[in-house]
């Protein structure tokens, strides 16, 4: 039987839906293909289309994720209420997560908005259908961060994560100022869009945070205290809740390996603490 897992994000976690619904049984779990927002142009005595994009540019739109289920609800009494319930479960103002086994480790934030029934015919108890999700991201994401090692040992990731041979990946340096830092998604990471979180520790002034591979690059414009914890959120890069001036913003992450630069400091630590993006 194949597994659905919903998060509601209200502090109790995953659960699945036989165990909420158990009249209710899961019978596959079916994304669409990624959707490209792309952008195009036509020129006169020009052949086909011109991409201006670069493709890092490209932005990935909502699709569909299509849910089979089946219904058996033994007694007629109990159909129309069980359909019920699961109506009341699933359709939702606001956006969850759900996941399958079919595809571990993997989470999709999705709205359900009702655009599904559950029919009855004549005397039947029982009936299968499909529901219908829109994965708002147009992406998967982890379910773990790039705190948690990137193995098998933990069942925490999976084959198909663009795992690497070596399980000893960095994402914390000291001191260091040059690294790598590896994205194993299949989607470029930023924090406008992603849950990407950076601590940083440093003492000095115009300290500047360079990602070679893409030429991007944040400068803290004043002096820091290696007491200090520097934190990004979104656009903003903060100290104590509070927005300091910069230039530049938090480097994004390339995929695959990301070469990074720390300037204008001899002492500092550096966390990347990231979901890995997944289409």
């Amino acid at each position: 039987m194949v597994k659905l897992f919903i998060d509601f994000n209200n502090g109790l976690g995953e659960q699945s839906l036989d165990s909420l619904l158990p009249q209710f049984e899961v019978l596959s779990f079916l994304p669409e293909a990624p959707k490209i927002n792309r952008e195009t142009i036509s020129i006169p005595r020009r052949h086909g289309l011109i991409l201006p994009q670069h493709p890092r540019d490209v932005t990935y739109g909502e699709r569909k994720i299509d849910v089979e289920i089946y219904l058996n609800a033994r007694i007629h009494e109990n159909f129309y209420m069980y359909r019920h319930q699961l109506y009341a479960l699933l359709v939702k103002p606001f956006p969850y997560y759900i996941s399958s086994d079919l595809l571990p480790n993997r989470r999709f934030l999705v709205t359900c908005d009702g655009n599904f029934s559950i029919s009855k015919e004549k005397e039947k108890t029982y009936n299968d259908f499909s529901v219908e999700f829109t994965n708002i991201t147009g992406m998967a994401e982890s379910k773990y961060t790039t705190k948690t090692a990137q193995n098998l040992n933990g069942e925490n990731w999976n084959h198909g994560m663009n795992l690497r041979s070596d399980d000893n990946l960095d994402y914390y340096f000291k001191n260091k100022k040059r690294f790598s830092v590896f994205n194993a998604g299949d989607v470029q990471i930023n924090p406008l869009d992603h849950d990407y979180n950076v601590i940083l520790k440093a003492a000095g002034k115009n300290i500047t945070l360079i990602n070679h591979t893409n030429g991007e690059k944040l400068t803290i414009e004043q002096e820091i205290k290696k007491t200090q914890e520097v934190s990004f959120l979104k656009q903003y890069t903060i100290i104590n809740n509070k927005p300091i001036k910069t230039s530049g913003r938090l480097p994004s992450l390339e995929i695959g390996w990301n070469e990074f630069e720390v300037q204008n400091t001899n002492d500092f630590n550096i966390q990347f603490d990231t979901r890995l993006y997944y289409l």
